[in-house]
């Protein structure tokens, strides 16, 4: 039977059918296609002449020849006459191979390519192989292509890269210190976060802000290393995206200065809209009492823009959704908002916190001039 599917396999190719081929290919035990050479002839014609679906079928297949699948796809490749998604799918199936000569191979392929695609392309592959390529990384750490070798050790996340990526995390290019300090974050070892604390005062953003976000993963350690101390100055960095940053991590380290702190910005006038939002999204993820009341008490001098941010922040609350909901309640009735835009997020977020207590209160919004307030409200209603 074997025999008759191989048959049919090769006659398929012979008569450029991809998809029977594959088809017959797969009626065969891993026993029938192990170092089977006329098994080998068939994929490779495959990969190389079918569409992107049969690639990823045979894909699957050529792993399962062994070591004499590696030369062949090696050569495919560094084959300048293929098309490189062709050279990409090979690389995808190297990755199978932990075998020291496909690392080999395609470290060499890094350190002699210039052609930056093809180098990704090899990059990927060494990341799939994962453990296996460490020590071949390492190497190249101290060549030209220390660059790809980081980001290669970086997607790997194993522990035995801990001790390679902290030996360049004070590299000259900051890029590069991006790259280790994110890595890094991934790890809990007692190594790294006094390491990371150190980049919170890097020269460049790109690493404060890396930092602030790996800091801010590690909730377990705010009270040993006073993360909330540290982090709270970059509220006020010069870069933008440090300071947003910094308002969404600090969200998850939600004591009461936090609190303070991050109403402090939201309520400044010399704080930029987008530092604005991403402070409110911070409190509502903090959701918490003192935290609701900073968003409500900064709802009177909201922009037209922010104010609908606000109310849809308290909203989403999950720790304090009745408390929530009153604080929205008699906002209502005390403000009188004007605006019909504030009026249906309101009648929006009392929906979907849930307190059906407060459904009185939502009627008399069906008595409002603006039929787009009623039918929020009625909405709301329904779903209370």
């Amino acid at each position: 039977m074997a025999a008759s599917h191989l048959d049919r396999a090769k006659a398929a190719v012979d008569n450029g059918n991809w998809s029977i081929a594959i088809d017959q290919l797969q009626h065969l035990s891993i026993d029938q296609i192990v170092h089977n050479e006329v098994v080998l002839d068939i994929a490779l014609q495959v990969l190389i002449q079918g569409d992107f679906d049969q690639q990823w079928e045979i894909a699957k297949i050529i792993p399962k020849l062994g070591y004499i699948a590696i030369q062949p796809l090696l050569d495919l490749l560094n084959d300048g006459d293929i098309d490189l998604e062709d050279r990409w799918v090979v690389a995808r199936i190297l990755g199978e191979f932990d075998q020291p000569q496909v690392v080999t191979a395609l470290i060499e392929l890094i350190q002699h390519q210039e052609d930056l695609e093809l180098t990704e392309i090899a990059t990927s592959a060494l990341t799939k192989i994962g453990v296996p390529a460490i020590s071949a990384l390492i190497d190249l750490l101290a060549t030209p292509n220390r660059h790809i070798a980081v980001a290669t050790l970086a997607q790997i996340r194993h522990s035995k890269t801990i001790k390679p990526l902290i030996q360049v995390i004070n590299d000259d290019d900051p890029q590069l210190r991006s790259l280790v300090v994110e890595a890094l974050g991934s790890f809990h070892d007692p190594r790294i976060p006094p390491l990371l604390l150190t980049k919170l005062t890097d020269v460049a953003a790109t690493v404060r802000k890396a930092a602030v976000i790996a800091l801010c993963l590690r909730s377990d350690l705010a009270a040993e290393l006073d993360l909330s101390q540290h982090l709270r100055p970059l509220l006020f960095d010069l870069n933008l995206a440090v300071c947003q940053a910094t308002a969404l991590g600090l969200a998850r380290l939600p004591d009461l200065q936090n609190i303070e702190v991050l109403t402090e910005v939201l309520l400044s006038p010399q704080t930029p809209p987008e530092l604005q939002s991403s402070v409110i999204l911070a409190l509502g993820w903090i959701g918490t009492k003192p935290a609701i009341n900073s968003l409500i008490a900064s709802l009177p001098q909201a922009s037209t823009s922010l104010a609908p941010e606000i109310v849809m922040a308290i909203g989403k609350t999950d720790r304090e959704q009745v408390y929530a909901s009153q604080i929205l309640v008699n906002y209502l009735q005390t403000a009188n908002p004007s605006a019909t835009i504030i009026k249906q997020e309101i009648a929006t977020a009392l929906g979907n916190l849930g307190n059906p207590a407060i459904i009185l209160d939502l009627r008399q919004l069906l008595d409002d001039p603006d039929d787009r307030v009623k039918l929020y409200a009625i909405n709301a209603i329904s779903k209370l």
